[in-house]
């Protein structure tokens, strides 16, 4: 009975040993700032790694922005139309290119403007509408006075009736261009229009996009067009 006895007290001993007992407080604080800090540098990785995707996709979606409006541009350019005998009285087909520049901010940046008629039209199931139609770019200052957009034109229909640079649609395509530069090549120099009166395509256009971010896009495109 004594062993049992002697056992027993041993075991309540222990209990009341202090240093049995579980985490002190400073150890959870400790533990707890620890843990703090940890999140905070997963936390700081992952808003690190969330901004450098969004930035990219920014960049990406961009780039396929200028992209496809430059290859548009290019498309209506490259298959221009200009045809002296579907001319009559008024002008029918026609290729213009205006050198046109606004001041913003202090500083001269180029709005050119473009009108020619193009074989790139898509026909409209059951319409009178040709291949052959009348498009342009042009831009307009915002209502309020922020900035400038850019609009495209659409005539899909070609008449005696309606002059060239009259009528047709309106679309508004992006405020996102700053500039857009047009040149010009007649086989033997640049300039930076194009006359309509000539009643002739050019040899070559050079198209310099300039975005609100300050990218620059520039290509050239060959008018392997007719001119008759």
């Amino acid at each position: 009975m004594n062993r049992f006895a002697d056992w027993e007290i041993l075991s309540r001993e222990k209990d009341r040993n202090p240093k049995s007992k579980g985490f002190t407080l400073i150890e959870v604080l400790l533990a707890m700032a620890i843990l703090a800090v940890v999140m905070t540098v997963i936390y700081s990785s992952f808003s690190a790694a969330g901004r450098d995707v969004e930035q990219a996709e920014t960049i990406r979606d961009e780039a396929d922005m200028a992209r496809t409006l430059i290859s548009r541009i290019s498309d209506d350019i490259a298959n221009a139309y200009v045809n002296r005998n579907m001319n009559y009285s008024v002008p029918i087909t026609i290729f213009d290119g205006k050198k046109e520049e606004v001041e913003n901010g202090g500083e001269t940046i180029r709005h050119d403007s473009i009108t020619l008629t193009t074989l790139t039209n898509w026909r409209k199931p059951e319409s009178q509408e040709m291949e052959l139609w009348e498009v342009g770019y042009f831009f307009e200052e915002k209502p309020d006075g922020s900035g400038y957009t850019l609009f495209r034109r659409e005539k899909r229909e070609l008449s005696k009736d309606v002059p060239a640079l009259e009528g047709g649609v309106d679309y508004e395509i992006t405020d996102r261009v700053e500039s857009l530069q047009l040149r010009y090549y007649d086989g033997s120099n640049w300039t930076d229009a194009w006359d309509k009166s000539l009643s002739k395509v050019p040899t070559a256009v050079e198209i310099t996009l300039t975005l609100d971010t300050g990218k620059v896009y520039v290509t050239q495109v060959d008018v392997g067009s007719i001119s008759q």
